[in-house]
């Protein structure tokens, strides 16, 4: 019995200190998924990181990426019903910088998007007409 005894008391001991547990526990928990996601970051490779600065880029519409921006358009012609045959994102090292592309096929031809993106000063610059129409300048 002073076993069982013991162990109520313990917990009740939790019970009473849960704000002292909560304390060291959230902050903690916030700094885990904080690292985790950095690490996971900071492993991708640098292809990926250019392509994502250009997803992640202002578009022409107010508002939206890039890549929101061709889920507003591209992607939904597409789930309309429309032939778009969707080949998606590639980069490419280009001196210092990347060239990436997003690519597509609709009723009027292959569509290609070219951007360059400087990965060190976050910058992404439309390369040719087709990008344009899809970035904010």
């Amino acid at each position: 019995m002073s076993t069982l005894w013991r162990i109520r008391v313990r917990m009740k001991s939790w019970f009473a200190n849960w704000h002292k547990i909560a304390l060291i526990a959230l902050p903690l928990c916030v700094v885990v998924a904080s690292a985790t996601a950095m690490l996971h970051d900071w492993r991708q490779p640098d292809s990926e990181k250019a392509i994502r600065l250009v997803r992640e880029s202002k578009s022409r519409k107010e508002n939206f990426t890039v890549q929101q921006y061709l889920y507003a358009t591209v992607y939904h012609r597409q789930k309309q019903g429309e032939p778009i045959t969707i080949e998606g994102w590639q980069a490419q090292a280009e001196a210092a910088n990347f060239l990436v592309s997003f690519r597509y096929t609709d009723a009027a031809g292959q569509r290609l998007a070219t951007w360059e993106a400087n990965l060190k000063e976050a910058k992404v610059t439309p390369q040719n007409q087709e990008a344009k129409e899809l970035s904010w300048q």
